[in-house]
């Protein structure tokens, strides 16, 4: 199977074109149930609450649309709070971000993609309260990886 770039910049625009509806009703369905979202920092605990009141009991396919909306929400959050702009990695399909939208220039370090769409789908899997929080916070207060233990003799 060929790899259309045209239709995969096509799905990307498409994915912009519907953000603001997409974070209208999300942000309708936390006042229902009395959730408050600034799309700030502080909306990621509320998010993950939300997802969970939102999924409970609901089939696959239901899940997987709100991973998507609940990504979006997310993404603006990072771009907000941290600047940077969405972008498709359509240049090198061994990125494993590869044909997924992100976030990009949300940090100094040059090229770190953030990736809202698998954050989120990590959160749906395993539920583990703070996941949001600490995927933010390692994209943008990265540590450096200490590998002088490593070094070949």
């Amino acid at each position: 199977m060929t790899f259309d770039r045209n239709a995969a910049e096509e799905k990307f625009d498409d994915f912009l074109m519907v953000m603001d509806e997409q974070l209208d009703w999300l942000s309708d369905e936390a006042k229902r149930r009395g959730i408050e979202l600034k799309v700030g920092l502080d909306d990621l605990p509320n998010l993950e609450k939300l997802f969970d009141l939102l999924s409970d009991g609901k089939e696959k396919d239901y899940v997987s649309g709100l991973v998507v909306t609940f990504a979006r929400y997310l993404g603006e959050i990072v771009r907000e709070c941290y600047g940077g702009k969405w972008a498709l990695p359509l240049d090198d399909e061994k990125n494993i971000n590869f044909n997924s939208p992100v976030i990009v220039g949300h940090t100094s370090i040059e090229g770190l993609e953030f990736a809202p769409l698998s954050v989120m789908r990590a959160y749906a899997l395993r539920r583990k309260p703070g996941t949001l929080q600490r995927a933010v916070s390692a994209q943008v207060n990265p540590k450096p990886v200490d590998l002088s233990g490593l070094a070949e003799e």
